[in-house]
């Protein structure tokens, strides 16, 4: 125990040292590379308008540090594999807390899994249960998300799948990432096609807001429980993904993050998306 105490009263101990230096050592780079795709709106944009593009600059600055935006030409599932794995960047904005392929950061916002209808549609309910309406047959959703599993489990799957497939111009979908833009998960509601959009709420949040006939975005409120017993979140932690390369740019993200704090909470209120208190 007193070994223990005295170990680590040195510098805050051992380890925070090491960070330390680390930091210190990552500061003189000066360069902060962040990757992003050029089409995944609204995160990131070839324009760079993209809301995470711009927490990408909130960082840099808050750590005093040079934004070099790496643009990938992919979507963004392919920025670890492409621009982490092949060290053209260091740093993904807005990946899952605990990311395994990653060091992630303190989180810095929470949200889930919403539900987006016309507001005169009258829709109620806050659970996934609750897409198991009548009158609310047809739903617009991107792919690969729990999206699909609600849908199937409330028996609404089979007959929305060539509604769905339109989506995407019936696009073949084997053996290549196939997906559908947020923009239109959102617009096929607003134009009565879809009677509901089952959508992670930051990916809507701008397109809910700046809809010519007013939308309703409702937070779900549960998670799903598979019949096999395994439970899908519908809320997340998000943070900031650093390459396991360099360690000591982690408490750098840290200390921006924290600087940051009220510019990146700015960013994501003008944004239009709703937040939950984060959980650790």
């Amino acid at each position: 125990m007193y070994a223990t105490t005295l170990r680590l009263g040195l510098c805050g101990g051992a380890l925070l040292c090491g960070f330390a230096a680390a930091a210190a050592q990552e500061r003189k780079t000066q360069i902060l590379r962040v990757c992003a795709s050029t089409s995944d709106a609204p995160y990131s944009t070839s324009d760079e308008t993209g809301f995470e593009n711009k927490i990408a600059g909130v960082l840099a600055e808050e750590a005093d540090m040079e934004l070099e935006l790496v643009m990938i030409d992919k979507a963004a599932i392919y920025l670890h594999r492409d621009g982490i794995e092949k060290d053209l960047c260091d740093v993904l904005v807005g990946v899952d807390t605990g990311d395994e392929r990653l060091l992630t950061s303190d989180a810095y916002y929470r949200s889930g899994y919403a539900f987006i209808s016309r507001q005169d549609r009258g829709f109620e309910g806050d659970k996934w249960q609750d897409a198991d309406q009548d009158g609310f047959s047809t739903f617009s959703y991107r792919y690969h998300t729990p999206a699909e599993t609600i849908l199937k489990y409330t028996g609404r799957y089979e007959y929305n799948l060539v509604y769905q497939a339109s989506l995407t111009d019936f696009e073949d979908r084997r053996n290549k990432y196939t997906q559908v833009p947020a923009d239109r998960v959102v617009a096929e509601v607003e134009a009565g096609n879809a009677d509901l959009a089952i959508v992670f709420a930051p990916e809507a949040g701008r397109y809910v807001r700046d809809a010519g006939t007013p939308l309703k975005m409702t937070l779900i409120t549960n998670d799903i429980e598979r019949s096999d017993g395994v439970i899908i979140p519908l809320q997340y932690n998000q943070s900031v993904g650093v390459t396991k390369r360099k360690p000591g740019l982690l408490p750098v993200i840290n200390e921006a993050l924290e600087s940051g704090r009220d510019r990146i909470r700015a960013i994501l209120d003008e944004e239009g998306i709703p937040t939950l208190p984060l959980e650790s």
